[in-house]
């Protein structure tokens, strides 16, 4: 029998360095270098990773993690850095005691990842926390000094939720990332990719308070969401909770997109070639260095599998296909060889078999049930129900206390969801390309790219908008709402707390929904809770404007009839680029005057925009008040 050996104890320096680097999205040269001169010096050097415990861990995280497994194997040092002030700041509207709950789900929740994927225990990992030393004099010392080199742009640089935030504290926390290396101390640094902008930061600025240590940093690639977009705790269509039962986890990969036109924007193939086969490569490479003798978790093979095979299929008469790469998989998939929904299912298993002792670990911990209360007390569900977990798009708000219902016997607005409400409003709209007419945004193909395109691209983002769903009560309970029925949208638009105005804007009613109560009393229940006084539940703002095409003659009818005032038209407001080829409808003006010619293409449209307004003394002094009362009370 040979000789076995325990993670960490590989001689060969090649291999070590091998399973350090392979499969990382990025790892330069000057970082590869860093790294093969520290094995060379140490046994053992450390690194360490560091997430913020924010929204509830799902399937992302075992990314990370897979690359942690590998470099245990290759004998280096993993600590886990919980950086639970980086949270509280990114994300302020929740509390210090919150964060402290989340960082304490994260440990029950990693430490069962890193056991699960590895078969090892949890004590081979170092778990550290952000406020052990952030609070220290020396931190508070190093953070003022980088707050004298740091300019605003800088500190908005390092992702584009640094770029749109008005707040100050998310301004820190490049800051607070950079002191994280040098508190850590480690030899290297893990991290995704999302966060090259933040080493870049700190090499930068560290040398200049006399950190003179260059670590090296390895990013791990980034999984896609299942719709297509990035993998993230707010879109529940996006993410597999690292905790739904297993139907659930069944159905989610079961309508996943899986295309057959590119492997780049397939999260299923994502699945296999980031988290499945090399974690079925792993535990192969761990099975033949511990020998036949020793129990290690299975790799993802079916049975009579040959030597090297990663991953196995089944179809659904039986017959089970085997792969020794991830390379093949693709290939006999893209090329029509394997069915997707035999993939898909296969893929499923796979996932089950990662995820089960992950839920077992959860039934079996008591104090990590408490902490799931207290955590994740406001949108989450218990693990046992399996409706899908729901989060609404406008939740950077600026004024969060509006982040509620907003309704009369006829209409509710509550703020748009997409699980709940786009498949909904785009079975609405499919046959109705002119809803997209005269707005800046669609038409859209797909419930995916709507949510893509629209919802996580220009909605989600934005502090200053609020986007609403808006429910016809007078119509029977649906699956998108139990007070009625999806009736359109509408939103809340270049909202200025400190200037107390807003904008109503992005309203479309379903076609079928027009002409009916809908428009008016969404318009004016938005109306009400802007300009009514605080102590009459509105906000008290100063002036609310509706700006629209100046072709989009509903519009502005819909503007009159409420009793907003016409200020004028602001020419040429607004392009359309390839409006042409989307049917938008343009100002109706030639880009050829005299001669001479526009910038524009002919695919390029202009829009002139009409403004209106009602103002705080046409609401409590003009009588616009009681007009808009009478409107939303016509049947």
């Amino acid at each position: 029998m040979s000789e076995t050996k325990p993670p960490g104890c590989i001689d060969d320096l090649d291999r070590r360095l091998d399973l350090i680097l392979r499969g990382l999205e990025r790892a330069d040269g000057a970082d590869a270098e860093l790294i093969k001169d520290v094995l060379h010096k140490k046994e053992h050097p450390d690194i360490f990773w560091g997430v913020a415990p924010t929204g509830r861990p799902h399937i992302g995280y075992l990314v990370p993690f897979v690359k942690i497994a590998e470099l245990v194997e290759a004998g280096v040092k993993v600590k886990v850095l919980l950086a639970d002030l980086y949270a509280f700041l990114v994300n302020y509207r929740h509390s210090r005691s919150l964060v402290t709950s989340r960082r304490e789900y994260y440990r029950f929740a990693l430490s069962a990842v890193f056991e699960a994927i590895t078969g090892l225990p949890v004590s081979t990992i170092e778990f550290h926390q952000e406020t052990s030393f952030s609070a220290s004099s020396n931190f508070i010392n190093d953070a003022y000094e980088l707050l004298s080199f740091t300019s605003l742009g800088e500190a908005r640089s390092p992702n584009e939720e640094l770029a749109s935030t008005t707040m100050l504290s998310p301004l820190m926390v490049p800051i607070v990332q950079a002191l994280d290396e040098r508190y850590m101390d480690c030899d290297f640094q893990l991290g995704g990719l999302d966060q090259s902008g933040y080493y870049v930061y700190g090499d930068k600025y560290l040398p200049k308070i006399g950190h003179e240590k260059r670590h090296a940093h390895i990013m791990n690639k980034m999984l896609p969401g299942l719709t297509g977009t990035k993998m993230s705790a707010s879109n529940p269509k996006s993410k597999i909770d690292l905790l739904d039962p297993p139907d659930i986890v069944c159905q989610k990969i079961t309508e996943a997109r899986c295309g057959l036109t590119s492997a780049n924007d397939n999260p299923i193939l994502a699945l296999l070639k980031i988290i499945l086969v090399p974690i079925s490569r792993l535990r192969l490479e761990q099975s033949t260095r511990l020998g036949s003798d020793t129990k290690v978790a299975s790799p993802f093979i079916g049975p009579n599998a040959p030597d090297g095979c990663v991953f196995s299929t089944l179809s659904g008469n039986g017959e089970w296909c085997h792969y020794k790469s991830y390379e093949a998989i693709e290939r006999d998939f893209l090329d029509g060889g394997l069915p997707a929904n035999t993939l898909k299912a296969s893929v499923a298993k796979a996932m089950n078999q990662i995820l089960a002792p992950i839920r077992q670990s959860y039934e079996a911990n008591n104090q990590w049930q408490e902490v799931l209360k207290v955590a994740y007390p406001e949108s989450e569900r218990d693990v046992s129900n399996t409706s899908p977990v729901t989060q609404n798009a406008s939740e950077k708000f600026c004024i969060p206390a509006v982040l509620h219902e907003v309704s009369n016997d006829q209409v509710k607005l509550i703020p748009f969801n997409s699980a709940l409400h786009t498949p909904d409003f785009m079975k609405g709209v499919q046959d109705c390309p002119e809803v997209w007419m005269h707005g800046p945004v669609g038409p859209f193909e797909s419930v995916e790219s709507f949510d893509t395109d629209f919802i996580d691209t220009v909605v989600r983002p934005k502090t200053d908008m609020l986007l609403y769903a808006v429910i016809d009560r007078c119509k029977p309970p649906t699956a998108a709402d139990k007070d009625g029925a999806l009736a359109g949208l509408i939103a809340y638009l270049g909202t200025s707390p400190t200037n107390l105005c807003t904008e109503i804007g992005f309203v479309v009613t379903l076609p079928q929904f027009q002409r009916t109560h809908v428009t008016s009393n969404a318009v004016g229940l938005l109306l009400k809770l802007a300009l009514d006084l605080p102590d009459e539940g509105g906000l008290g703002f100063r002036r609310v404007q509706w700006m629209t095409s100046s072709v989009n003659h509903p519009s502005i009818k819909t503007a009159e009839k409420m009793g907003f005032t016409k200020e004028g038209v602001i020419r040429w407001d607004r392009l359309y680029p390839g409006g042409a080829d989307t049917g938008k409808k343009s100002n109706g003006k030639p880009l050829h005057v005299d001669g001479k010619v526009s910038h524009l293409n002919e695919s390029n449209l202009g829009r002139d925009s009409v403004m209106f307004s009602m103002c705080w003394d046409d609401w409590h002094l003009g009588g616009m008040k009681e007009h808009v009362g009478k409107r939303m009370a016509r049947q």
